[in-house]
């Protein structure tokens, strides 16, 4: 009864009720000490900590009526320089017109495939470009789709699950085995191997004349098996076998927002178009409420992409001088893989301006 209570309970509170910390040290790569107020439990909120300082100091942390972060914010509070909320988007028109930016925890991404493999690998970065070159006589590496539920079950506790568990340590969210038993019966296995021996998988769903690549591993997580190339042959074999059955794009799932996180990047290389998560439930808010220095140098170590007016944008920092020469769209672009991005906004420390 006490369980049934709570189930009822638990998502009409987690709406009014948010976990919040007030955080600060100095920013990563920096001697600027940054105070920020972080407010919502996901892994989110955890993965900007630990990208944003090393070893940040938490000065209250507890639990915050929703509703108060509106008071919170619209006062400017001295308390800190930035406030990062990530709550759900029923609570729009309560923040409407304080926050300074907004987006989601995650993004898509998305790789056409409609051209010839040709045209499909010019959207590729030159180092990409020339890794895929005579990429499988290269690396020894051969690949085949399995609907043999023996090789799932490999796949999903020798592969998945210890490439989940030594990446994201306590903060793994694996998918349960009957989850991912259906994904299998409804889509595909591809399975990279290398010398006779299956060392990475992919599960795919197929879906919309798209392969939908829901989940990969590599064999007992072992980070030898990337380093020889097993996790590049994963794309590289999708996006072949995309292109070979006439198959419109690979969907690459989803990224956390950062520009210069190592999975979004890894992507934006293979050309994929970043889109906006249509299944997201909360916003992300940023509320810029400091000085413009700490704010221009917070988005230095967090360029991220968010959702304005006219699409998705990314958000990016330079605390350096600010009268330096405003940089264009295509240096921006270059340096941030931006495909699919309407713009740039740039934050320095006396003035904020959009790009193009």
């Amino acid at each position: 009864m006490l369980q049934s209570v709570r189930k009822l309970v638990y998502p009409v509170a987690a709406r009014f009720v948010s976990r919040a910390a007030l955080v600060e040290g100095p920013l990563r790569g920096t001697d600027l000490s940054v105070r920020c107020l972080l407010v919502g439990s996901s892994r989110f909120i955890e993965e900007l900590k630990r990208r944003t300082w090393d070893e940040p100091r938490v000065l209250r942390q507890g639990r915050m009526l929703t509703p108060m972060l509106k008071r919170q914010v619209a006062s400017a509070s001295p308390d800190f320089d930035l406030c990062v909320a990530v709550v759900p988007m029923a609570w729009e028109p309560t923040f409407s017109g304080l926050y300074t930016f907004r987006g989601t925890e995650e993004i898509r991404q998305i790789v056409d495939t409609t051209p010839s493999w040709d045209e499909v690998k010019k959207a590729f970065t030159k180092k990409k470009r020339q890794i895929v070159n005579n990429f499988e006589e290269k690396h020894g590496l051969s690949y085949r789709i399995s609907k043999d539920p023996a090789d799932f079950d490999t796949f999903y506790h020798r592969m998945h699950v210890p490439h989940i568990r030594r990446r994201f340590g306590a903060l793994s969210d694996i998918d349960s085995y009957a989850d991912m038993k259906s994904f299998f019966e409804q889509g595909l296995l591809l399975l990279v191997a290398k010398d006779g021996v299956d060392v990475a998988g992919a599960l795919s769903l197929l879906q919309d004349g798209m392969v939908i690549f829901r989940r990969s591993g590599v064999l007992d997580g072992d980070e030898s098996h990337v380093k020889i190339g097993a996790q590049t042959a994963l794309y590289y074999f999708q996006l072949r076998y995309a292109v070979e059955h006439g198959l419109r794009a690979v969907d690459a799932m989803k990224s956390a927002p950062f520009l210069n996180d190592g999975i979004y990047r890894h992507k934006a290389e293979w050309g994929a178009t970043v889109f906006a998560d249509d299944e997201a439930e909360r916003w992300v808010y940023y509320f810029a409420t400091g000085s413009s220095e700490k704010a221009a140098r917070f988005f230095a170590v967090n360029p991220v992409v968010v959702q304005a007016a006219d699409g998705l944008r990314a958000v990016i920092g330079e605390p350096g001088a600010a009268d330096a020469p405003r940089p264009s769209f295509e240096e921006l672009a270059e340096r941030y893989l931006s495909r699919g991005l309407k713009g740039f906004t740039v934050v320095r420390p006396a003035a904020t301006f959009e790009v193009p």
